[in-house]
């Protein structure tokens, strides 16, 4: 999963662009990197860690120009240490140079290989996809991205910029969420819509399935290279979008709510004490689930260190347990003798869970009950999502029983998958791949 986040036409557009990664860093932590245009020239730098670590005002003050495109990024993929995987990428098109940024996954790319270079610079399916605009240079920007496009297969939301010409392009299916913004008259694109308000912008609309959105000095103009064929991820709404994001027309904190009233419907803890969130994506979800005080009340009585990371995109396992170890603290006091109910967002590798169950018990939790808001994510996903292989996957090796068994809870429920599709507008639009298995 990775974050996007563009500026046209603005002062200080380096420095903006810092702000709008920062704004939408919740989706990844591995690597921040950025591109910046004064019309004629490029400027790039970038490294390992968030945006604010890496982008010392020492660095952005070596990114000039009004134009800028960012990026933040964990691995889809095992990444190669050895190779510059940080993006944007950069190459030359019709002589001048080009950037880009990708969110997505490209799941053709044994296809593509016969169509470039065997000499790529990165292991990034990005490279393929500026490779192809090179080698197919026409000239003309707008034909050459349809042809190039028409090639891809799977998940890509893409920011391009060019030295004064910023494109953002979303694939048929608009399985990961792009916005344009408005700014002091520029504008700006970004993953998620919370970002703008990080930069004082206003949002415009979202980019389309199917279509690119072109913004030049004197006009935007959105043009279509595909039909529409929807499959928005279910994940986001359900973890990595903000809960201050408006994703695929839909307000992440509403969505997470009624998630949470519909897990207490459907999965009651009669009498139970306290509701707690694991924080941070399931906190309007436990809202949710305590509002009618009759599974107990809500109380967050896990809090979060934000100076660690979320776990879930961390870079391995082993980087997984120590993390979750230093990211949680208990309030001890309001423990012992009670019945809770923990909800959380999702069990996917069963990191987490063991060790919040075994730490509530350890303080005196007289019952721990586990309610989770997405159905078990038993496939992989190959959108976009580094969850590469069914061994990582706990929920496609063990039963219902086994889990709750492993993570040591009195109960465990998972929210049905019917369910989640009857709670999502026109379920045909939206991808359950990881939950169900049904790719497209």
């Amino acid at each position: 999963m990775c974050g996007i986040f563009g500026i046209f036409n603005l002062d200080k557009a380096a420095e903006l662009t810092v702000i709008g990664l920062h704004g939408n860093q919740h989706r990844a932590i591995d690597y921040a990197g950025i591109v910046s245009s004064d019309n004629t020239h490029f400027y790039r730098d970038g490294g390992s860690g968030i945006a604010r670590q890496v982008f010392t005002k020492e660095r952005i003050d070596g990114l000039h120009g009004k134009y800028a495109l960012g990026h933040i990024r964990y691995p889809t993929v095992t990444d190669d240490k050895t190779r510059d995987n940080i993006q944007p990428i950069v190459g030359v098109y019709n002589g001048k140079p080009i950037a880009i940024a990708h969110n997505g996954n490209i799941t053709n790319i044994s296809e593509l290989k016969s169509l470039v270079s065997d000499n790529l610079a990165t292991s990034m399916d990005t490279e393929y996809i500026l490779r192809l605009l090179e080698a197919r240079c026409t000239g003309n920007i707008e034909t050459d991205l349809r042809h190039v496009l028409s090639l891809l297969k799977g998940s890509f939301a893409l920011g391009i910029l060019l030295p004064n010409l910023l494109v953002a392009v979303n694939d048929r299916t608009s399985n990961r969420p792009l916005s344009i913004g408005k700014l002091n008259g520029g504008y700006c694109i970004s993953s998620e819509d919370c970002a703008f308000n990080s930069v004082g912008a206003s949002k415009i609309h979202d980019i389309e399935a199917g279509t690119m959105v072109f913004i030049e000095p004197q006009k935007i103009h959105v043009k279509r290279f595909d039909k529409k064929d929807e499959k928005k991820c279910r994940f986001e709404g359900i973890y990595y979008s903000h809960p201050a994001s408006t994703v695929f027309g839909e307000g992440v904190a509403r969505f997470r709510l009624k998630i949470g009233r519909k897990l207490e419907e459907l999965f009651p803890v009669p009498g139970a004490d306290i509701v707690t969130p694991v924080p941070d994506a399931s906190n309007f979800m436990a809202m949710g689930y305590g509002e009618n005080g009759h599974s107990g009340k809500y109380f967050p009585i896990i809090t979060r260190s934000h100076y660690v990371g979320r776990t879930f995109i961390a870079a391995n396992q082993a980087m997984r347990n120590i993390e979750v170890s230093q990211k949680f603290a208990f309030t001890t006091s309001e423990i012992s003798g009670k019945t809770i109910v923990v909800v959380d967002d999702s069990i996917v590798r069963c990191t987490t869970m063991p060790v919040i169950v075994s730490e509530l018990k350890r303080l005196g939790a007289k019952e721990v009950h586990i309610r989770i808001g997405s159905p078990p994510t038993k496939h992989p996903c190959i959108y976009g999502i580094n969850t590469p292989s069914y061994d990582e996957l706990i929920a496609a090796s063990l039963s219902h029983k086994d889990i709750c068994e492993k993570i040591g809870a009195d109960s465990l429920e998972f929210l049905p998958l019917e369910t989640i599709k009857t709670m999502s507008p026109k379920p045909e639009n939206f991808c359950f791949a990881c939950m169900s298995g049904e790719y497209w």
